[in-house]
């Protein structure tokens, strides 16, 4: 008989995947989100907690960051024995633990790296100080595989009057390998997306009929999804338009619990998981 954690196909299948990022009660978005969209596309989610929430379907009230010391020995354990063929970063909590995980990711830099900037709520909350900004933009951003900002993090990361394709070709620049735009803040009919893989190649457009709600963790879901589907060998290409399609399903069939945004339903059908 197999030890536990010895079945090989069981680890193919399911490659490990690492979300770093804050915890959400809502379920809507954070690290519940993460983990949802993941094992949906069978990956196995590594979860690690930079933050606790105080926040629910209709606004984020606070946050409240952990120890950093706490946070470095859960990364350095889990990591020494699970290897995640991928990672997703949201919230970091504080600029302590930007370091940490700022060296963690330069003793792997081998490991695909999705960068979701989550810098201030749909209600106003910030996220991430001018500080943390700053050393998220130098030491995190040129390390990424993929960073998914929306309009208005885009227009945060990258200010001024230029335009989308030039602020996401500035984000280019910095190292980072690819930049995919979302739309869903655009008053516009459609949700257009905009994928950028490199300073010279065009964009690649998707388009998505507009759904009629607000939703929370749309941006989670994207990202985590990415994430899964590149630790199971697809390419950034693929992986974008596939978690695209899940993500805007996920919306589809999303959940109104409470007077608040509808809550994305990542959960597919059991059997078919």
């Amino acid at each position: 008989m197999l030890e536990p954690g010895t079945n090989q196909h069981f680890q193919k299948k399911y490659p490990c995947v690492l979300a770093i990022g804050g915890h959400d009660p809502s379920g809507g978005a954070g690290i519940l989100a993460d983990a949802q969209a993941m094992l949906t596309l069978k990956a196995w989610p590594l979860t690690l907690i930079t933050a606790l929430t105080s926040q629910n379907s209709h606004s984020v009230v606070d946050v409240y960051p952990q120890n950093p010391d706490a946070f470095e020995d859960q990364l350095e354990t889990l990591t020494a024995d699970l290897r995640p063929q991928a990672v997703k970063i949201g919230v970091t909590g504080s600029l302590a633990i930007q370091q940490i995980i700022g060296s963690w990711l330069r003793r792997n830099d081998d490991i695909p790296l999705i960068l979701d900037p989550v810098i201030a709520s749909t209600s106003g909350k910030r996220f991430l100080s001018d500080e943390q900004l700053y050393h998220w933009q130098d030491q995190l951003l040129p390390r990424a595989t993929l960073v998914t900002p929306n309009l208005p993090e885009l227009a945060l990361l990258v200010p001024g009057k230029s335009t989308t394709d030039e602020k996401a070709r500035k984000l280019i620049q910095t190292g980072c390998r690819a930049v995919l735009v979302t739309g869903t803040h655009a008053e516009t009919q459609a949700v257009r997306n905009q994928l950028y893989l490199s300073l010279e190649s065009s964009v690649q457009n998707s388009r998505w009929p507009r759904l009629p709600h607000e939703y929370h963790g749309s941006g989670c879901t994207l990202a985590a999804a990415i994430t899964a589907l590149i630790a199971r060998g697809e390419s950034l290409e693929i992986a974008s338009q596939v978690a695209q399609d899940f993500t805007w399903h996920s919306l589809k069939q999303a959940l109104k619990l409470s007077e608040g945004q509808h809550l994305p339903l990542r959960i597919k059908d059991i059997a078919n998981v």
